[in-house]
């Protein structure tokens, strides 16, 4: 009997961990290739592995759309890159600036806490910034590698078509030439056998044969 959405949802939550944390329940975990795997991870470690992939102040995904650099901030200890708007001026004039996670070593991406009344998890606007902008790294690392499966797939059919073609000129040649040889052979098994009776009508005439010399 197939299981209810929720169920599914709690089941794969429950059953797996974070690959990088190994948190054993997280409050969501995200499918996605990491370091040439696929891997779950929760959502602070989609985002605090992929630097530079998202503004780490208001979250925008930067995949498609990324701003000029003249309109960008880059941390001088990670990849990570900032909107110049959501940086301090004085951060940036300096040239000292650092992303969130690095400027505060305490600093964690999707800091959810329940509630102490109903232990129910809240998820206010700027969680769900971080929620939306893992789900969209996930999303799109799993779009690249669908597409890039795709894009081998199709080599290795054109590679296969290739490859039968080849197999077949070599297999039409190989019987043409079984084919001259056998015509040759035939020919001279035929010219040497009427030369054999030949030899042996002159070479041994029929002891009955009137015209015998002695």
């Amino acid at each position: 009997m197939s299981q209810s959405v929720e169920e599914q949802s709690s089941g794969s939550v429950s059953g797996r961990r974070c690959a990088i944390c190994f948190a054993t329940r997280p409050f969501i975990l995200h499918l996605l290739f990491y370091r040439g795997l696929q891997q779950h991870l929760c959502t602070s470690c989609v985002l605090d592995s992929h630097p530079g992939s998202f503004c780490p102040t208001c979250f925008d995904v930067f995949l498609h759309n990324s701003p000029p650099p003249h309109l960008l901030a880059l941390c001088k200890k990670c990849p990570s890159i900032s909107h110049l708007s959501c940086v301090p001026d004085v951060a940036f004039a300096s040239n000292d600036y650092l992303c969130p996670p690095c400027s505060n070593p305490n600093f964690t991406f999707f800091c959810v806490t329940p509630n102490r009344a109903n232990n129910a998890i809240e998820i206010n606007l700027h969680l769900a910034k971080q929620l939306v902008a893992a789900a969209t790294i996930a999303t799109e690392s799993i779009h690249n590698a669908a597409a890039m499966a795709r894009y081998n797939a199709e080599i290795r059919v054109k590679e296969a078509l290739v490859a039968k073609a080849e197999a077949a000129e070599v297999l039409k040649r190989f019987n043409n030439l079984l084919n001259n040889h056998g015509h040759r052979f035939g020919n001279d098994a035929g010219g040497s056998k009427i030369h054999e009776e030949e030899g042996c009508s002159s070479r041994f005439p029929n002891a009955d044969d009137d015209t015998f010399v002695d």
